[in-house]
């Protein structure tokens, strides 16, 4: 097996995006009169959380959207798939959206009976059977598994049959 740098099994700018913990807050560069949320983050430069007027400096940098879904920031898989491997954490659909969640989601506070699958991490129910529940759970596995990575493997030819148990819509590429 080809050994995989720090860099690609966790990206520098996946790392800073994962410490900024304050999006959707005014921009303080364009205030004015409209709303400036800075929901936007340049992969190019890993600085502050960017707002829409913002992007202008970042043309041709690459640029993810940070969403909202149920009070948790997420992003859309499409957006960050073409970066890093996002597999193992388990994908969502809001509002036509596949998403994934940049920090694990509180936990209920009651036993749930009957939960087949958790987060390796942070042990939080699974719909599916996925190993994390959001990117920050997959990065402290990282610390634990010397084989876990954020790393893109090629794509290899695959036989559809072979993945007949997996979920239909995560069979293809996310669109």
């Amino acid at each position: 097996m080809n050994k995989i740098s720090k860099e690609d099994r966790f990206p520098l700018w996946l790392r800073s995006l994962l410490k900024i913990n304050f999006f959707f807050h005014p921009c303080e560069i364009h205030s004015g009169p409209f709303k400036k949320e800075c929901n936007m983050y340049c992969l190019d430069c890993t600085g502050p959380a960017l707002c829409y007027s913002c992007l202008a400096d970042h043309k041709d940098h690459h640029v993810v959207q940070i969403r909202k879904s149920s009070y948790y920031d997420v992003v859309r898989i499409c957006d960050v798939s073409k970066f890093i491997d996002v597999s193992d954490v388990q994908p969502y659909i809001v509002n036509g959206a596949t998403i994934v969640f940049l920090e694990e989601r509180l936990k209920p506070r009651f036993k749930e009976e009957g939960v087949k699958y958790t987060c390796k991490t942070c042990h939080g129910k699974l719909p599916e059977p996925f190993q994390f529940c959001s990117l920050r759970c997959k990065r402290k596995g990282l610390k634990k598994d010397p084989e876990l990575t954020f790393a893109l493997q090629p794509k290899l030819s695959r036989d559809v049959s072979k993945n007949a148990d997996k979920p239909k819509y995560f069979s293809a590429e996310f669109v």
